[in-house]
């Protein structure tokens, strides 16, 4: 640093005060008050220094100073040019519409007429008739002023004005500018009250500075080595906490503040803009109606309610958009500020945790100032337990990794390898490896099944044992220290390894498993790769027959390793007890008890369980090796619960279908259709547009097959044509379809399903799709099904249902006709007297659920089905999240159709209309039940030649869902993305790009070209399709009672067939197209007439024994509660008889 003399000083002086005078000669006369008295100071201050010999000044301040003033001065510079800009722009804007407007005229006859036929056709029957009156008085008040005439110009006529300022206006008010500035400026009162109370806060405090303040206090009471000590300061570090974040908290809200200043000016110029606009629109309209003719006084009373309704809601709107969006602010920054803390306190260096400190205070600051800001918009206090929530974990922040309460009490900690972690004291020391991601062996653990601890791969070693441990069985207790690298582990999993290689055939080169064994990875990373097998006397391994498990399972129980998870799946989830093991150690055999079939709705799954190559896929038999195949993810479509894929595809072919984990829909399942019926995809497929020409389909060119649908549209009336989607539409194919019959002014979309008597005229969610999770049906404590059977409907669902019933002893009601169950169901009866009578078999639930088949909906008793249902649920109170009535719907495409605004009731809708042309979106059931006559055009948009092809005029080939992709909505109402696979065969096209390019042909322009554009629109329909892997809530359940029509018909029998397994195989035109299918629809018919069918009953001996169990194990409880109750924690006594019975049985049937 030099030295400047006083001369020096003196002329810095005097240029700081040119450039003060410059600048204050382009400031405005609002500002000239301000500035002179910060000017003053500034060079009083400046005087001051030069009359100080001591005092030095150093060039880099003199720098800094003049670099500041440029700055202020550009800044300043740029504010006013952009505000000049704003003010010519929003003026030439005015002058253009002004001259618009002087423009705009029109005779006064035609838009009169014009505006009450378009009244007549929006509002609703009753007020037609006074509309129609007024247009009465209307002509005869023209004719009585026949010499009234207004002057009009060519270039623009009054009505297309009016519907610009319509539109112009609209697109202001979409932003709700009024709204919004009500918002913002009670947020701005709000924020400038909070400030005003920040009394004596230094505006240099930094979150550096109290970063390291906080650094500081730590090391002084040395809390980073000895962390008990946190407890006994914890007011201290407390107040610290909340002293210096109060100083950060002023400097958030500042720039806040200059936020919400800057929105209220924009607000406030957008406000004027609208108002311009009014006056101009009523200005207009003023010249366009004279005073005997206005509108009657009522519609324009109803048009202010509207819109002071609309601002009501609009206001509501914006309160709560606004809240919320502050509070999943203020949850994203705590959750990122504690992940940041939990880095500071394990890194070693001061410099470390200081960083670390500052982040995380950053962080959390403005969390608070998000939660405040959520307070501060919906006017209202925080809650106690949020307020009380949010400070401490603000003033504790620094102390909850130090001395952490909360863990103390639920988790315990634990050693793996050296290094402490804690975890619940429940978990196994499999389950804390694997959430630790230790690696560790095992053939026989899976976390969806129980656990059976027979292969012995994941022994680990136990400080204090004196053998090794299976980690899938051992609980976790406190401070319990586990080894997992260490020579003994070792040595026992390579032993292991090697008695189960000793057996195994070498079968690898032939082996379908091969590439995705577990067997082969873990001897590569856990075996030797030596042997000492010598034995010169061998007579060779050991030889087991196979078993015939059906046409779908190939076995080779040679390679067998006896993990049993087959065994324990096939009771556990599907609940047969056909497999089981016979014999012990090396004598073991697993198999069926006798030559029976393992015949599921989710047996497939048993082969992606088995760890080796004994079980195995017939269809993908010898097709391909895993690397040579390529994975897409996508959902099937065969039912409608959506569940997650993954399509296994090599030179164009889908080989096989595996399931994608997703927890809160199919866990790891597939139905057994939507993994093998994938080869329909090749059969019956239509690869090029066809036109009838003599009684036959000929093929012929996509431009002469559109120009002839055009034609076909164009000449057919809007009233009499009709779509109809089919099941496996994706959302993009439907939304395209309805937008493009809806601009040829045709309403009549439709799908096959028949709602009318339930929910045809309700456009709610809660009315066609499911009111609950999926995975939360494993909670319900009692259900009802009502004429369906979900295990063949939704098998996926219905594995949801068997996990309520074995974990959560669950009791099952079903009224309706018996099928096959895979758990104990209670028959309460089969007409409609059981729903309307006294329903004291759900009496007590606390979680009820009911489930009614979409089939039995269609019937004429539907109505009165949904009304009873709802009168059953109407009697429990339970969470507003809990939807206790439930659809079970069985079509890939149908909540999504609803969702878009088709209608169900296509049969009917024929009946009705008799229209003239028919086009079918992939629809072929509605042709078996109503076959179209010669003089109805049809129109078939599709991938399979079947029905509807067949009585087809044209037929364009379209997608399957392995080609196109595409959103699809499942039960839940749940949007998900389905990615293609493959590219289309021959002349195959997507279904919506067909559907625009027939637009284009018939002259109508859609609003979209790709996919980008169609996503925006899909979300312009309804923002679900867009907000893919999210449960959508269902509002406005508590409506469907007030607007069902049960109508007439009482006491009718619920009569719907239910399904069968004979009949689960092949029951649409999808699956009927496909030999896999057929071959186990065969297998399940013979098996069904075979001698074992009456002999045997493994399923219905399993269920009683469940259901015993079930029994015996509550009445137990319910003894021991009431002792315990009775006399206390003193000796409990029971009827000692009856109890050992029971506990014998209980102990006997337990596996």
């Amino acid at each position: 640093m030099s030295s400047v003399t006083k001369e020096s000083k003196s002329n810095f002086v005097s240029e700081a005060i040119k450039e003060f005078m410059k600048f204050k000669s382009e400031e405005s006369e609002k500002e000239k008050n301000k500035r002179p008295q910060k000017r003053r100071k500034l060079v009083t201050e400046i005087d001051d220094d030069t009359n100080n010999e001591d005092t030095q000044i150093c060039g880099e301040f003199k720098q800094k100073v003049l670099n500041n003033m440029n700055q202020q001065l550009v800044s300043r510079k740029k504010i006013n040019d952009s505000f000049k800009k704003n003010l010519t722009d929003i003026s030439r804007s005015l002058e253009e519409d002004y001259s618009v407007l002087k423009n705009n005229t029109k005779e006064l006859e035609e838009v009169t007429t014009a505006s009450i036929k378009c009244l007549c056709d929006d509002l609703d029957k009753e007020q037609t008739s006074q509309i129609s009156r007024l247009d009465h008085d209307l002509d005869k008040e023209m004719k009585s002023n026949s010499s009234f005439q207004i002057s009009y110009s060519k270039d623009e006529t009054v009505l297309s004005a009016l519907v610009r300022f319509d539109e112009e206006i609209s697109s202001c008010e979409g932003s709700h500018p009024v709204q919004r500035l009500a918002v913002t400026s009670a947020e701005l009162r709000s924020i400038q009250i909070e400030i005003a109370e920040f009394d004596g806060v230094p505006s240099e405090v930094t979150v550096a500075k109290y970063a390291k303040t906080i650094h500081q206090m730590f090391v002084a009471l040395d809390l980073y080595k000895r962390p008990m000590l946190a407890a006994e300061n914890e007011d201290f570090v407390a107040n610290v906490n909340r002293k210096e974040m109060r100083y950060l908290e002023s400097k958030y809200l500042r720039i806040r503040e200059r936020d919400l200043e800057r929105e209220s000016q924009l607000l406030h110029t957008q406000l004027l803009r609208l108002k311009a606009l009014y006056t101009n629109l009523q200005m207009l309209l003023d010249s366009l109606w004279f005073k005997k003719s206005r509108p009657a006084l009522y519609l324009e009373s109803a048009l202010q309610r509207s819109q002071e309704l609309r601002n009501a809601l609009a206001s509501v709107s914006m309160r709560l958009r606004a809240a919320s969006e502050y509070g999943q602010n203020a949850i994203r920054l705590v959750e990122a500020a504690l992940r940041a803390w939990k880095l500071g306190s394990i890194a070693r260096s001061g410099g470390e945790r200081t960083s670390s400190c500052a982040d995380a205070c950053s962080l959390l600051i403005q969390a608070r100032c998000q939660e405040r800001g959520a307070r501060r918009v919906l006017c209202a206090r925080a809650a106690p337990r949020a307020a009380r929530t949010v400070r401490l974990t603000l003033d504790y922040a620094f102390t909850d990794c130090l001395h952490d309460h909360k863990s103390k009490s639920d988790d315990i900690p634990i050693f793996i390898n050296g290094k402490e972690i804690c975890v619940p004291k429940y978990f196994t020391v499999m389950q804390a490896l694997r959430r630790e991601r230790v690696s560790i062996p095992s053939f026989c653990y899976h976390e969806r099944l129980t656990i059976a601890g027979n292969c012995r791969m994941c022994l680990i070693e136990v400080e204090g044992w004196m053998k090794p441990q299976i980690a899938c069985a051992l609980p976790v207790y406190k401070n319990i220290k586990v080894w997992t690298n260490t020579k003994i582990t070792a040595t026992a999993q390579e032993a292991v390894l090697e008695f189960i290689l000793v057996d195994h055939p070498l079968d690898c080169p032939i082996c379908d498993q091969g590439g995705e064994c577990d067997l082969q990875d873990l001897t590569i990373k856990f075996g030797n790769d030596r042997t000492r097998f010598t034995d010169i006397h061998f007579q060779g391994k050991r030889a087991v027959e196979d078993k015939n498990l059906g046409p779908l399972i190939r076995t080779e129980m040679t390679r067998c390793i006896h993990c049993t998870r087959c065994i324990r799946f096939a009771s556990q989830v599907c609940g047969m007890d056909v497999l089981g093991t016979s014999g012990r150690g090396g004598e073991m055999l697993v198999g069926t008890y006798v030559d029976k079939m393992f015949l599921s709705e989710l047996s497939g799954n048993i082969i992606d369980l088995c760890p080796v190559g004994s079980l195995t896929a017939i269809p993908y038999m010898f097709k391909a090796r895993p690397w040579e195949i390529r994975k897409t993810n996508s959902i099937d479509v065969t039912d409608a619960t959506g569940t997650n894929i993954v399509l296994d595809h090599r030179f164009n072919r889908v080989l096989r279908v595996l399931p994608r984990e997703n927890d809160e829909i199919n866990q790891e399942w597939l139905s057994d259709k939507g993994r093998w019926s994938i080869d329909s995809l090749e059969m019956q497929r239509l690869v090029s547009p066809m036109c009838r020409n003599e009684n036959r389909l000929v093929p012929v060119e996509w431009d002469c097959a559109l120009k002839m649908v055009a034609t076909t549209i164009k000449n057919v009336s809007p009233g009499k044509m009709i779509a109809i989607a089919g099941p496996y539409c994706n959302a993009e194919t439907l939304v395209v379809a309805k937008d493009f019959f809806n601009i040829l002014g045709c309403e009549n979309t439709f799908i096959e399903r028949n709602l009318t008597h339930t929910c045809g005229n309700i456009d709610l969610r809660t009315s066609y799709s499911l009111n609950i999770k999926m995975c939360e049906i494993a909670k319900a404590d009692k259900i009802l099904l009502v004429g369906t059977n979900p295990r063949f409907e939704a098998p996926v669902l219905n594995a949801w249902i068997r996990h309520a019933y074995t974990h959560n002893e669950c009791d099952i009601f079903v009224v309706g006709p018996q099928c096959e169950f895979n758990y104990h169901v209670n028959y309460v009866g089969t007409d409609l007297s059981a729903l309307s009578g006294p329903n004291d078999y759900l009496k007590g639930a606390k979680k009820p659920l009911i489930f009614v088949g979409i089939d039995q909906l269609d019937t004429p008793s539907g109505g009165q089905i949904m009304s009873a249902l709802y009168n059953i649920a109407s009697g429990f109170k339970v969470e507003p999240e809990w939807g206790i009535v439930n659809i079970l719907s069985r079509e890939a495409s149908f909540t999504g159709a609803l969702e878009a605004g088709w209608k169900p009731g296509a049969l009917g809708a024929i009946r009705a209309i008799s229209p003239n042309l028919i086009v079918s979106l992939g629809a072929d059931d509605i042709f078996y039940k109503c076959q179209p006559s010669n003089d109805i055009a049809v129109i078939y948009i599709g991938f399979q030649g079947d029905k509807g092809s067949e009585c087809a005029n044209i037929v364009l080939p379209g997608c399957a869902y392995t080609e196109s992709g595409g959103v699809f909505l499942n039960m839940e109402c749940r949007s998900q993305f389905a990615l293609p696979a493959i590219t289309p065969p021959g002349k195959a096209r997507y279904d919506w790009k067909i559907i625009r390019a027939l637009a284009e042909y018939t002259g109508i322009s859609l609003f979209y070209s790709d996919s980008d554009t169609l996503c925006c629109r899909l979300a312009q329909i309804s923002p679900n399709f867009v907000n893919f892997d999210h449960y959508q809530d269902k509002p406005f359940g508590e409506l469907i009672p007030y607007l069902i029509k049960p109508g007439s018909g009482g006491g009718c029998n619920l009569n719907v067939p239910m399904k069968e397994l004979t009949d689960y195989y092949c029951s649409n035109v999808y699956t009927c197209n496909s030999n896999t299918m057929r071959q186990a629809e065969k297998a399940a018919k013979d098996h069904k007439q075979s001698k074992y069918a009456v002999m045997l009953s493994n399923m219905d001996n399993l269920i009683v024994a469940e259901k015993e169990v079930t029994e015996y194990r509550r009445q137990l409880r319910a003894a021991r509660i009431n002792n315990i109750v009775r006399n206390g924690l003193a000796e409990l006594h029971y009827k000692k008889d009856e109890l050992k019975r029971r506990q014998m049985q209980i102990n006997y049937m337990d596996p």
